[in-house]
């Protein structure tokens, strides 16, 4: 489905939800585009890009949604891809599903004092900085279940301990800060084609703070699961110590009735009244 979102004097803003390839193809025939960067923009599994045109520049990024089934490709499990073309008198955003964060910018726009003279640039920027921030509440949220499972961990709360979600856990952190290295590296290609860099800026300096707390989540995770691993064997060595300790204390009688059950005829004490007692 197409939509303008927005337009002004400078540039229009065109929004394509799931679109076919008639939609595609007439695009390729209105605007300075490839057949290339419109496959990318329309592979669901890309992984973020940024490519530089004579007449355009093109950037795939993606932002944080988490699916309830699982993919063979686990980069679509926690994240969804928006292909951005940005020419000089227009922007494409191209999504295979609702961005939810997108009407969101059409709003800002529409109330911006100096809505008339916004650029293509600018509106990249809003996108992206909202493409970040979704990540951020993910962290937060994955932060407070370590601390939970910590405090499961060290106060024997055995049935708060679920190690497959801890493992779900740390492949969602680890996926977070594969894709947030990929956009940083976006960011940082994008810098040599802006003439002013101060807002590139200001998003490679909130990439890098998510990136420390996604990081931060996956190296905890995984200290947390080796830990919860460590602390099961050392509750089975207790358990074994304690069986142990019983074998030691029945053996001797074991040791005798061994020697009485091999129904020899001449054994000590055999005859005798009080042999089983003495015994």
């Amino acid at each position: 489905m197409e939509n303008i979102f927005f337009k002004n004097n400078c540039f229009t803003w065109y929004n394509l939800e799931n679109p076919d390839e008639a939609i595609v193809s007439d695009y390729l025939k209105k605007f300075p585009l490839n057949t290339f960067t419109i496959q990318d923009a329309l592979e669901a599994g890309h992984l973020p890009k940024f490519e530089h045109q004579e007449d355009f520049d093109f950037v795939l990024i993606r932002f944080y949604g988490k699916e309830e089934r699982s993919y063979t490709n686990i980069i679509r499990e926690f994240s969804h891809k928006i292909g951005i073309f940005i020419g000089n008198d227009f922007v494409i955003t191209i999504g295979q599903r609702p961005i939810p964060f997108l009407e969101e910018i059409q709003n800002e726009l529409e109330n911006e004092k100096n809505r008339e003279s916004l650029l293509p640039k600018q509106l990249f920027y809003k996108i992206f900085k909202k493409t970040l921030n979704s990540y951020y509440q993910p962290a937060v949220k994955v932060s407070q279940e370590i601390d939970v499972y910590e405090n499961a961990l060290f106060t024997r709360q055995n049935s708060r301990l679920d190690l497959k979600k801890l493992y779900k856990l740390k492949r969602e952190s680890a996926t977070c800060s594969k894709l947030l290295v990929l956009m940083r590296d976006v960011l940082n290609e994008y810098k040599t084609y802006v003439k002013s860099v101060s807002s590139v800026k200001d998003l490679q300096d909130f990439n890098a703070k998510l990136l420390h707390l996604h990081s931060q989540n996956n190296d905890d995770l995984h200290n947390l699961f080796n830990l919860t691993l460590s602390m099961s064997d050392l509750r089975a060595n207790e358990v074994m110590k304690i069986l142990t300790i019983f074998s030691a204390l029945f053996l001797p009688l074991t040791f005798i009735a061994g020697i009485y059950g091999m129904n020899f005829d001449f054994m000590p004490e055999l005859k005798s009244r009080y042999g089983y007692p003495l015994a």
